[in-house]
């Protein structure tokens, strides 16, 4: 029923396209059908079965030429290119029709066994590689089930119309009927509907300019080659040779040991024909009854364990029994039932992913060499056995089983090559990584030489970085300090005193007279720490400029060579000026300071913490000035690193302009993990300092990381925060792949988000019974519905971003990205989206898979949920929802009148009867926070 259920969830212009290739195919196949009966019986019964290696061999001489011929032609996989070879079929068959009456000689039953095996591998493959532009992945695993039923339905009623005419009239008949379908066949191909963009190639794209080696690219000899080129092709190619090998040997054994007990033509044709009814019959079953579940429980790459399994286990009968005639039977009669239906639809399916330019030049020589050269390989093979004298049915029985095996371990084999076949189509393509530099030659530093001499601050900068990088900073020259370029001085002095360099000392000395008093400070900082000199220290301390007193005070006192009460008296003077930059330079100078003394040491984070705090009154005039005190203040944490400046920085972290200092400095604290674990853990801590706290905590150490952030997954209740931790996971697991993560957990949140995922689709789907488009703009919303709007809106955003933490999940527990995954499903190319929902099918084990597949899948795929009306899914949002979802809950109850003291009171953000006004309040001062954060208002808690 599954097979018929695809049909009903698709266009109408796709439903004829699917109609269409069934009927083409029904006729088709009942034809050759006739044609092959009508063949086996004449064939059989005049020459003997030990001619039909000889005969695949022509086959597969003529097979290739033809398809060599055909190339240099019209393309013939349009869907005009396959009617016309459906009408030149017919009219060469009705002519063998003729020439087999009476007696015929052996050329024409030769000639006929040849035409028979070529039709098959002409028309059939021309059209499937039509229908292979025509749909999609997603599309084929739902629609080939189906089309590929009108084959498996034509061989049962060509095998029952050919029990018919032998009984009624001659085998030679059977051609004539077979004619007159294959003319037939070519209506229901001209309704075939190809997509634009599949059918030339490129969807919106200028027309290519004339490429005179285009015919040179089109040769077998260049398809061969990119098929070679193309690990996940040659590994099909082999498949298909393989399973070609196996099945001709059964055909063999099976024809073989027929004509030897048969030796009459009509006998033998009567026998064939009920053979074929028979295997034609169960064929169709296992395409509409047992493929379809085959291929929606297992997969495509799954389900192609199946035929060489039933054949190994059939083969090994004809092994245990010694080749007796039923045995011969059951081995053909598994390849007739499994090779058309699950056999021939998972191969087809296989090479759908494969870009259309590409499978459209490899298909026909998967289909030629693999189907025809293996034919001829199994024919060659055959014939050595037989002048060896070992033709017998028990040594062909064991080379079915041994070639069934290989089969099985290809088949193993693809499963990684068939998904990457989906990962290229999502991949955009791009460089990963981080590219090490070589060492610099005589060349490259000369070019470093002329980038300090450019006009260009950037190229000054860049050649500073690439020295200091090559450890070639003594090559800098000091006289850099009297670039024009403020970054670059500043840089220049952090170089040389990172580097101990005492040649730019008097060069230092004279900045002091510099306009730019940040840089008069730093080169104070910078000659003190290299060569510290306490008359100029104390001399600059008499200056007038804050910036540098503040920054000779600085060092005066983390040396001892100033008195205590004079430095706290200095320091308190300092502060209370209210200046930022005299705070900035404070913060820097104690940032580039070192002391062994304890006392120096509580003394100064003292000061940073108080300029941490106070920080807001130095920004009274402007604003920035806050942000520039407390960036230097973190970024001087980060040298001091004690536990006291924990709470400080972690309250950084909800501005956006500090919370890289902010964690570059936690990271340095001993013990800092513990505190971050206690404030993601702590409820009551201000929202926007939660969400940043999992990206901090994985900045630790992987293992000590995970143990805090996994648990917090099943017990986070705020979504925001839930989700930053999945991030901050993904991130953790993306630079480290080989990272533990407890699966239990991970399937626990899983089936929680799709819960929840399901519940706000539920909800969404009652919401949007009423039918109301969407408003275009605010200035059309009907002031009476605003709250409807609002509220639809955000339940689908939450079912979006449930959709996205889902992935995340599913990323953290089978290690693939699904983040490429989720922007092809979101993707409006069909390709794109189909390749997703492969890679997810495969991907994703049970019990998560169905699920999965149901919430991202095309719709009609998701199981049913429990539907519920407009007003219970309100009242089920008062009780579940999120505040905000509440609010508006609330307020859309009240504009229609829905009784909900069934509900007030439980989780209703506002106990007792409801009120439009105090409702509009609330979602004003929900606004404002959302505009308008309590952290940027100074309501931030940190912790304690």
């Amino acid at each position: 029923m599954s097979t018929f259920r695809g049909l009903v969830d698709v266009r109408a212009d796709e439903r004829r396209t699917t109609f269409a290739a069934f009927g083409t195919l029904l006729a088709i196949t009942t034809g050759h059908t006739l044609m092959e009966t009508a063949r086996d019986a004449l064939f059989l019964t005049k020459l003997p079965a030990a001619q039909l290696p000889w005969m695949y061999l022509v086959i597969v001489v003529f097979a290739l030429a033809l398809a060599q011929l055909g190339r240099r032609g019209a393309k013939a996989d349009s869907k005009g290119g396959v009617a016309v070879s459906l009408v030149v079929a017919g009219a060469v068959t009705t002519a063998f029709y003729v020439l087999v009456h009476g007696t015929p000689g052996p050329m024409v039953l030769y000639a006929l066994y040849v035409w028979s095996g070529l039709f098959a591998s002409w028309v059939t493959v021309q059209f499937w590689t039509l229908l292979g532009r025509a749909h999609t992945m997603t599309q084929a695993k739902r629609l080939y089930g189906f089309i590929g039923g009108g084959a498996v339905l034509g061989g049962v009623l060509g095998a029952v119309l050919a029990r018919g005419i032998v009984a009624m009239y001659s085998p030679r008949k059977a051609l004539l009927g077979a004619a007159i379908l294959f003319v037939a066949a070519a209506v229901p191909a001209l309704s075939v509907r190809v997509p634009a963009a599949a059918r030339d190639g490129v969807a919106a794209s200028p027309a290519p300019a004339p490429d005179p080696d285009a015919a040179k690219r089109g040769s077998m000899t260049a398809g061969m080659s990119l098929l070679w080129s193309n690990a996940f092709a040659r590994r099909v190619l082999t498949i298909v040779l393989v399973s070609t090998i196996t099945v001709t040997l059964a055909d063999f054994l099976f024809k073989s040991e027929v004509a030897r007990a048969m030796p009459d033509a009509r006998a033998l044709a009567r026998y064939l024909s009920t053979f074929y009814a028979v295997t034609n019959t169960l064929s169709l079953v296992a395409q509409l009854a047992i493929a379809p579940w085959v291929f929606r429980t297992f997969g495509v790459q799954r389900a192609l364990f199946l035929f060489p399994l039933a054949v190994a286990a059939a083969a090994g009968g004809v092994l245990a029994t010694g080749g007796v005639l039923l045995a011969s039977v059951a081995l053909k009669l598994l390849d007739g039932t499994f090779r058309y239906s699950i056999h021939r639809t998972s191969t087809e399916l296989l090479l759908v992913p494969v870009p259309d330019a590409t499978r459209e030049r490899i298909k026909p020589i998967v289909d030629l060499v693999g189907s025809r050269g293996g034919q001829a390989i199994a024919s060659i093979g055959i014939l050595l056995v037989m002048m060896v004298g070992a033709g017998n049915a028990a040594t062909l029985g064991a080379l079915v089983l041994a070639l069934a095996t290989a089969w099985l371990a290809l088949v193993v084999s693809i499963r990684g090559l068939y998904l990457d076949v989906f990962r290229d189509t999502l991949k955009a393509g791009g460089l990963s990584g981080k590219a090490e530099l070589p060492e610099l030659d005589l060349g490259a530093l000369e070019a470093l030489f002329a980038g300090l001499n450019s006009s260009r601050d950037v190229e000054v900068l860049a050649s500073l970085e690439l020295l200091a990088e090559q450890k070639r900073e003594r090559l800098i020259p000091a006289l850099i300090l009297y670039h024009p370029s403020r970054d670059v001085v500043l840089r220049a002095l952090e170089i040389f005193t990172a580097l101990g360099r005492t040649d730019f000392v008097p060069i230092a000395d004279r900045l002091n007279g510099h306009p730019d008093r940040e840089i008069a400070a730093a080169a104070l900082r910078a000659r003190t720490a290299v060569t510290p000199d306490r008359a100029l220290l104390e001399k600059r301390l008499a200056e007038p400029c804050e910036q540098v007193a503040a920054t000779a005070l600085v060092a005066l006192v983390a040396r001892g060579w100033i008195d205590d009460a004079d430095a706290d008296a200095r320091i308190e003077q300092a502060i209370t000026a209210r200046s930022w930059q005299t705070a900035t330079e404070l913060a820097r100078a104690i940032r580039d300071i070192s002391t062994n003394d304890a006392a120096k040491h509580e003394r100064f984070d003292t000061l940073l913490v108080r300029l941490a705090e106070e920080a807001h009154a130095f920004g009274e005039t402007d604003p920035a000035n806050d942000v520039r005190i407390r960036l230097e203040v973190a970024r001087a944490m980060a040298t001091r690193k004690s536990p006291r400046f924990l709470p400080v920085l972690v309250s950084m972290l909800s501005r956006h302009e500090l919370r890289a200092a902010a964690r570059a400095a936690i990271v340095e604290i001993p013990g800092a993990l513990g505190a971050l674990s206690d404030a993601l853990r702590a409820s009551d801590l201000a929202r926007d300092v939660r969400t940043h706290l999992p990206r901090t905590i994985a900045m630790f150490e992987p293992e000590a990381a995970t143990a805090v952030l996994l648990p917090q997954l099943l017990v986070e209740q705020d979504g925001a925060v839930r989700f930053k931790v999945l991030r901050a996971l993904v991130r953790m697991r993306r630079a480290d792949p080989g990272l533990a993560l407890d699966a239990t957990i991970l399937l626990r949140a899983a089936e929680s988000t799709l819960d929840h995922a399901a519940e706000l689709r539920r909800w969404g789907s009652a919401l949007g019974q009423e039918g109301d488009e969407p408003p275009t703009s605010l200035a059309v919303v009907d002031p009476l519905r605003a709250a409807h709007h609002l509220l639809v809106d955000l339940v689908r955003d939450k079912e979006t971003h449930a959709t996205q933490r889902l992935f995340l999940l599913l990323e953290l527990l089978y290690g693939n990205d699904f983040e490429d995954i989720a922007r092809g499903l979101r993707s409006r190319d069909p390709k794109r989206r189909a390749s997703s929902l492969e890679l997810v099918e495969n991907l994703v084990r049970p019990p998560l898979r169905q699920r999965v597949l149901g919430l991202v899948g095309e719709e009609g795929s998701a199981p049913p949920d429990a539907a519920v009306t407009y007003d219970a899914a309100l009242l089920e949002i008062l009780v579940r929802g999120g505040t905000t979802m509440r609010t508006l809950a609330e307020y859309r109850a009240v504009e229609i009148g829905l009784d909900t003291s069934s509900v007030t009171g439980s989780r209703s953000a506002t106990p007792g009867p409801l009120d439009a006004n105090a409702i509009s309040r609330r979602l004003f001062d929900k606004a404002r926070d959302l505009f308008e954060p309590p952290a940027a208002r100074g309501a931030t808690r940190a912790p304690a």
